[in-house]
């Protein structure tokens, strides 16, 4: 480099050093003055929403069948007709299964005809009693004969159905644990059968709450199986008794299953409101600056960004309620908080009603 270019080059830089010496000492209020020359930030605001503030509880329970059964034998025999498809849906009464009856329809048939003999001697002896052909002990011997031969024909009888295992209430039957021809003790699990159309669920909430909860209250069911869907039901019982253990209350609610979504046996997360509030105020959460004592937020007056304390209440789906610092009809500042500072000028922009979930 040159020397003249040298010289220039020197007095470039003695120049932009006293030019920023100059501005580093301009007092603070001609700055000050600068800054209110300034254009108005654009900012996006929304007003404040009134809606109504509900306190909700959580909870988890399990699905059950609104019926429930396994069926059974209550005899030993063998399995000589099995009269469902597993799956199926049937009603009440319906023959599911029936065992090897044959001795036992011979027991019947045996009391019905002793019934028959000893009901037409009966009717013979009380004729002779009137003639006075026969005593009155042996009328009454001939009497007791022949009510004891009812009672056993209602004994074979009883014992003749337990061959036939019928369904004790409508449902969907499930899979069945026999074949025919299986030999089955009393007991021994056929098929369980579940009525579905409408589905239990209990669950536990803690006894804080045991105030707030009454048969008759409503509540919002969701199951991993249908995501984002509710599915309302209703509570019909209340344990009176609250576990020692876990200081919890048992409750259980209903709910319409006509549809069969549902299904007994799932995991289901539910929600009850206790509480209700009218006319509450709500702002979108990324209204709030949060701050390690207090939550602050830009409220715009007349044009400039007032920077005020609030006191938060619930959360709501991207809102959140306002208990004190501001009231309905405040407009808030709900994006670019990073670029404008309490009494900073501003551009109202309304933001997009879109973005934000239903209160």
């Amino acid at each position: 480099m040159s020397k003249p270019e040298q010289r220039v080059h020197f007095c470039t830089i003695l120049l932009t050093l006293m030019l920023v010496a100059l501005l580093t000492t301009l007092p603070e209020k001609a700055r000050a003055a600068a800054g209110q020359q300034m254009p108005p930030m654009p900012v996006e605001t929304l007003e404040v929403r009134v809606a109504t503030a509900e306190q909700k509880i959580t909870a988890v329970g399990s699905l059950q069948s609104n019926e429930s059964v396994i069926l059974s034998p209550e005899i030993a025999g063998r399995v000589t007709k099995i009269g469902f498809v597993e799956g199926e849906e049937i009603s009440a009464d319906k023959l599911l299964i029936q065992l090897d009856d044959a001795v036992l329809k011979a027991q019947l048939d045996q009391a019905q005809a002793n019934l028959t003999l000893h009901e037409a001697d009966y009717l013979r002896t009380e004729a002779l009693l009137k003639d006075h052909a026969i005593s009155q002990q042996e009328r009454d011997t001939s009497y007791a004969r022949w009510i004891l031969d009812k009672a056993s024909v209602k004994l074979a009888e009883a014992q003749w159905r337990k061959t036939r295992i019928r369904a004790p209430f409508s449902g969907t039957l499930g899979l069945r644990q026999v074949s025919p021809g299986d030999y089955v003790q009393p007991g021994k699990p056929l098929v369980n059968l579940e009525d579905t159309r409408t589905l239990k669920v209990e669950f536990s909430i803690p006894e804080k709450y045991s105030a707030s909860i009454a048969k008759g209250q409503n509540f919002a069911l969701q199951s991993a199986a249908f995501a984002g869907r509710d599915f309302n039901g209703t509570i019909y019982a209340i344990n009176p008794l609250v576990d020692a253990t876990s200081r919890s209350l048992v409750v259980r609610g209903r709910l319409d299953n006509n549809n069969g979504l549902l299904r007994p046996g799932q995991f289901a997360n539910l929600q009850l409101t206790i509480e209700a509030r009218e006319n509450a105020l709500f702002i979108p959460e990324q209204a709030v600056i949060p701050q390690p004592q207090t939550n602050l937020v830009f409220k715009v007056v007349d044009g400039k960004a007032q920077m005020v304390p609030v006191q938060l209440g619930q959360r709501r789906k991207g809102w959140v309620e306002v208990v004190t610092g501001l009231v309905a009809g405040d407009v808030v500042v709900t994006g670019g908080h990073q670029k404008i500072g309490p009494g900073s000028p501003v551009q109202s922009i309304p933001a997009d009603p879109t973005l934000f979930a239903k209160i």
